[in-house]
């Protein structure tokens, strides 16, 4: 599930992920993929691709742990500040979406991550 990458070499690049994330959590900053590909230094090709596959590693991971998450930080440049799509079907898969409201349960998660500072 990581999108090509080795083992290892996507556990070091989730370590930055998170890393990242909770840095803009801290500061209540949102990105958008590419420069969160450009941070973590994804390797290509498909670099948007395998940062928001790792993004679904994340959240799961996040949901799991009962923590607030943190890959909602993580926007669509074309999206109005919004994830992309992939983001609440994955969302619906764990269930923590309904298929409701999206741009409100973004907003949750988000107050979620800034109350916490991730």
């Amino acid at each position: 599930m990581g999108g090509g990458l080795g083992a290892e070499q996507r556990e070091a690049l989730l370590e930055r992920l998170a890393a990242v994330l909770d840095q803009h959590a801290a500061q209540r900053r949102t990105l958008t993929y590419l420069q969160l590909a450009d941070a973590i230094a994804m390797p290509g090709p498909q670099r948007i691709h395998r940062t928001t596959r790792l993004l679904e590693i994340l959240m799961k991971r996040d949901a799991e742990a009962g923590r607030p998450i943190r890959s909602a930080l993580a926007v669509s440049r074309a999206g109005h500040g919004l994830p992309a799509p992939g983001f609440f079907d994955r969302a619906r898969r764990l269930a923590l979406f309904d298929g409701g409201d999206a741009r409100r349960f973004h907003q949750h998660l988000l107050d979620a991550l800034f109350r916490t500072g991730g």
